[in-house]
């Protein structure tokens, strides 16, 4: 069994402090871990920016940060609204002292930054004095509520990494992923737990009787269960998208929707999401079936084995935000044209 290495840890908090403050601070207490006996080294890879929003508590946040802080070493730049004018700041750097001769320890720094809402909606100019240069910067929003901090640390990112899957209300989230796609790649991790499902769908149709099905589909069904109703809508809009078909509407709540969408050669195909009872599939998570119906036919996709869960979908998103996603944004105009025709 490996025994984790002893650390050394330093800190220092503000209130009404300036970005200037802050930087000179974080500059001095890297500065101070540099000349240490233990030979502290700097091992960042990225400048990985956090907005939470409201309905995300700080430890779930420390604790994902924790789980990758090995793997994808960053200054981690955290955001926190409070309803004081003022930015008050905390900032700490973290190192691992490593006892074998010749061997330098490892820190991660971080800055937490407590702002009101009007400094928030230039969140630009707090972040960009601490990003450290020539690392790609990555912003990261946990929750599903918007932020008024988002759109203009958007525009200074490589990457967003979001989460549609726990959205209550699925039209909101994938509008807000289409605005800040705009201004920088998504990474959705609804999107990237989906990559088995993808995975398994095309190569069902790589048999070119199959192929030929999608011209004679009748109903689309899609089986799953939980809250996470935006993993199967984007299933959904990903297939639409691949098959050459329009999504004409697409409408429902929780655990069940319905809907229809129109083939290349204009023939109809009713859609139906959610769960059917079927071999208590009701008290089953997440999607387990999609089925093609046709001309009394039904060609079947039973569910991937050990579809990637939060934890990993937010490794790969860091892992790989710097290359495409393809299918992410079709998928998305395709789903976000059915929702609002219902």
């Amino acid at each position: 069994m490996s025994i984790a290495p002893p650390r050394e840890h330093a800190d220092w908090q503000g209130e009404d402090v300036t970005v200037d403050e802050v930087v000179a601070r974080l500059l001095r207490l890297n500065r101070e871990h540099a000349h240490h006996a233990h030979g502290h080294g700097q091992t960042r890879t990225l400048n990985l920016i956090v907005a939470a929003g409201p309905d995300v508590p700080d430890g779930a946040v420390r604790a994902r940060l924790e789980e990758t802080l090995m793997r994808f070493p960053s200054r981690t730049l955290v955001l926190r609204e409070h309803p004081d004018d003022r930015l008050d700041a905390a900032i700490e750097i973290d190192c691992a002292v490593l006892d074998a001769p010749g061997a330098a320890g490892y820190c991660h720094d971080a800055a937490v930054l407590y702002a009101d809402e009007e400094r928030l909606r230039h969140a630009d100019s707090l972040v960009r004095p601490l990003l450290i240069a020539g690392l790609p910067s990555v912003l990261w929003l946990p929750g599903t509520q918007p932020r008024p901090c988002e759109a203009p640390l958007a525009r200074i990112v490589d990457a967003v990494v979001l989460d549609s899957g726990p959205a209550d209300v699925p039209r909101e989230a994938f509008a807000r992923a289409a605005r800040l796609g705009a201004a920088a790649p998504v990474r959705d991790l609804a999107w990237m737990r989906l990559r088995r499902w993808r995975q398994r769908v095309a190569a069902t149709f790589d048999v070119p009787q199959r192929l030929a099905l999608l011209n004679a589909v009748e109903r689309l069904e899609i089986r799953f269960g939980g809250p996470d109703a935006a993993t199967p809508l984007l299933l959904l809009g990903w297939f639409a998208a691949r098959a050459g078909w329009s999504i004409q509407r697409i409408g429902g709540a929780a655990e069940t929707w319905s809907g229809t969408a129109q083939r290349g050669d204009g023939g109809r195909v009713a859609l139906t999401l959610g769960s059917n009872g079927r071999d208590g599939a009701e008290h089953r998570r997440g999607i387990h079936e999609l089925a093609l119906h046709a001309d009394g036919e039904t060609l079947r996709v039973i569910e991937p084995v050990a579809e990637p869960g939060v934890a990993e979908a937010f490794a790969m998103a860091l892992r790989t935000f710097d290359e495409p996603a393809p299918g992410y944004e079709p998928a998305l105009a395709a789903i976000a044209q059915g929702l609002a025709a219902a």
